[in-house]
């Protein structure tokens, strides 16, 4: 299992926010967490604050405190207007966005590449990788380029791994690795399902397989949770879960990686918008019943028909929305899809 290493400055932000497509990544996933990503607008460090417009034009104002851990730079009073940010942050009962964990930096002239290690040339201070796409790429190491994974230095980097790299490229052409994280991945049994049995005590647990399978777990010091609970004994007999282990020689399956809780019921709408607080990021949606709802919007809401976000959404616009309800009563939207009809051509028109 890769090494966790702390990677300060570019790595981290490009390795964990923007390898993984996903705010935050390298952290997992907290589903109680609102995660955004874009482009930071205003900092306050007075004032401890930031605000952050996503790609979809939603603006996010997030606060800080002596919890929030910063990643690619010290403190709130460095961060520049400009930069790409990830955010993952808890919303308190006033609606507040308390930041749990911040990644920034100036990453316009930085690249990223995934692939596969062809060739190590320790002496010259090179190696190779080879994309998906087939195409080979030769990048040179210097003393200001970060390691992690299974790897301190490039003597420690080995044929057949896999790498995920960023690199600035010189005025020479020479493409100089920023940071590499690499490493051989292990053969990992995934299962997902219904937990049947929890035994805290023994440190283990059985869950049900969609096509009837019954799986046991064992749990250790090294197994890391997500979801509604932070170790063994918080889980409960009736949850959904998932689970990626490794099998010992002895056959046994050693938990590596445990997601868990309960699923959250969906709530369909169907009705037309009567109001839009973008800068909040909620919407007001009338059902045809008069019955007025307030929904929000986060890093995870998808959008579609005519809408690419929130800023997109227009009162009087036709809108179908999906959501969950959080342990808040909040109504957070998963799926919004919205526009105005066609108009229909009067009988005989061109």
């Amino acid at each position: 299992m890769f090494k966790k290493v702390v990677l300060s400055c570019l790595a981290a932000i490009l390795l964990a926010v923007s390898f993984s497509g996903t705010v935050l990544a390298a952290e997992g996933d907290h589903p109680e967490w609102v995660k955004a990503r874009g482009e930071v607008i205003a900092v306050d460090p007075a004032a401890g604050k930031l605000r952050i417009e996503k790609n979809d034009g939603t603006v996010l104002t997030f606060f800080t405190n002596e919890e929030t851990t910063f990643r690619g730079f010290e403190n709130l009073a460095e961060m520049q207007e400009g930069w790409k940010a990830g955010v993952g942050a808890r919303e308190d009962e006033d609606g507040k966005l308390w930041a749990v964990l911040i990644i920034a930096g100036d990453t316009s002239d930085v690249l990223k590449v995934r692939g596969r290690v062809t060739d190590v040339n320790t002496s010259a201070g090179k190696y190779t990788l080879e994309k998906p796409d087939g195409t080979k790429m030769t990048f040179f190491v210097d003393e200001k380029t970060r390691y992690g994974g299974q790897m301190t230095g490039l003597e420690d980097l080995q044929v057949g791994w896999q790498a995920g790299i960023a690199y600035k490229e010189h005025s020479e052409g020479k493409l100089i690795t920023v940071a590499i994280i690499a490493g051989q991945a292990p053969e990992l049994v995934k299962s997902k399902g219904e937990v049947t049995a929890v035994d805290a005590s023994a440190g283990k647990f059985e869950i049900v397989t969609a096509d009837g399978a019954r799986m046991r777990f064992f749990v250790d010091e090294t197994t890391r949770y997500q979801g509604q609970l932070s170790s063994l004994a918080e889980m409960q007999v009736g949850w959904q879960a998932g689970v990626a282990a490794k099998e010992g020689d002895d056959g046994k399956l050693a938990a590596l990686l445990v997601i868990a809780g309960i699923r959250p019921e969906q709530v369909r709408v169907q009705g037309s918008m009567v109001g839009v607080d973008a800068s909040a990021g909620k919407f007001r949606l009338e059902k045809e019943d008069g019955t007025i709802l307030t929904f929000f919007v986060d890093g995870n809401t998808h959008y579609r028909g005519q809408v690419e976000g929130i800023r997109d959404l227009k009162e009087g616009m036709r809108t179908g929305v999906m959501a969950i309800e959080n342990a808040e009563g909040k109504l957070i939207a998963r799926l919004i899809i919205a526009g105005n009809p066609r108009r229909q051509s009067p009988p005989g028109s061109p």
